[in-house]
């Protein structure tokens, strides 16, 4: 049996701190608003627009984004300054094995300030 190593985290571009990434519990509301104002990409709108419906599953956001990895669609939002809350569930699975799966929401004041800010046009 072969042990693959991999190499120690290196500095870089992609790992440096850099002024634009700040830890979201530190954002002025200023700030997160700033952040959102760019386009959001069409992905981004349809999971918007499914989370201020009510709580989704992470099966179902994958379904309406039209992505397979619906967790880094709720990243990028999050990253724009939004605030998606997550819970973990259980589940039983078609075969009858225990799992747990993600339920994504929006708080209701975030509900209001994306409402505020009309960031899906309506």
């Amino acid at each position: 049996m072969e042990i693959i190593r991999t190499a120690p985290a290196q500095s870089g571009p992609d790992t440096q701190h850099k002024p634009g990434n700040i830890n979201n519990n530190t954002q002025t509301t200023e700030h997160s608003a700033s952040k959102i104002w760019r386009p959001l990409s069409p992905r981004q709108v349809r999971a918007l627009e499914t989370l201020l419906t009510g709580p989704c599953s992470r099966e179902k956001l994958d379904r309406v984004t039209g992505a397979s990895n619906g967790p880094n669609v709720i990243m990028q939002l999050r990253k724009r300054g939004i605030s998606i809350q997550c819970r973990m569930e259980g589940h039983i699975d078609r075969d009858g094995i225990a799992g747990r799966h993600g339920v994504y929401w929006l708080p209701d004041s975030e509900r209001q300030r994306i409402g505020s800010l009309k960031l899906l046009g309506g």
